[in-house]
């Protein structure tokens, strides 16, 4: 493995919590535009409710049921073949540092010790990436749970700033 491949391996985990990071940004600032339309709503429609009023609770409601259970589903379904790859990974790495120490023991010769050698801190290098890069890998599986929500929240911050529009 040459230096740019190390680098984009180390960086890629920094740049997928960058990712969540920038997706839970979005997701505050258009949760607060929602939260405030609709509580100026409720407030202007005062004690007697209209139709619309109730038609946005009710929708209020729906959504907290059906958008969690959709963001749920999505990190379970992004969570199953990363936990797979890990855990590939894992028994993989721990196979090779074991064959390589056992090569090592074996060797000959200081060169043949020094090959060895090199073959075994490559391995426990790609090892050590695989247990970094879970960062990232959790940072992906949140963010595929984020999705649903952002997509929900962005839809209702459109819809509920149209009719504020023609006001």
């Amino acid at each position: 493995m040459n230096r740019e491949e190390l680098r984009d391996q180390l960086l890629a985990p920094v740049l997928q919590c960058t990712r969540l990071g920038r997706q839970t940004s979005q997701l505050m600032v258009a949760s607060s535009e929602v939260i405030s339309q609709r509580s100026s709503r409720l407030l202007r429609a005062g004690p007697t409710t209209g139709q619309a009023v109730c038609a946005e609770v009710a929708l209020m409601v729906q959504e907290k049921v059906e958008v969690p259970l959709e963001s749920a589903i999505a990190m379970a379904s992004a969570m199953i073949p990363a936990a797979q790859r890990f855990w590939t990974h894992a028994a993989e790495s721990t196979l090779a540092c074991g064959s390589d120490s056992v090569s090592l023991l074996g060797s000959r010769s200081a060169d043949d010790f020094r090959a060895r050698q090199g073959a075994l801190a490559t391995t426990l290098i790609n090892a050590t990436l695989g247990w970094f890069q879970l960062w990232g890998v959790a940072a992906d599986v949140a963010s595929q749970g984020l999705q649903p929500i952002l997509r929900q929240v962005n839809a209702n911050a459109a819809r509920l700033a149209k009719p504020a529009a023609r006001n």
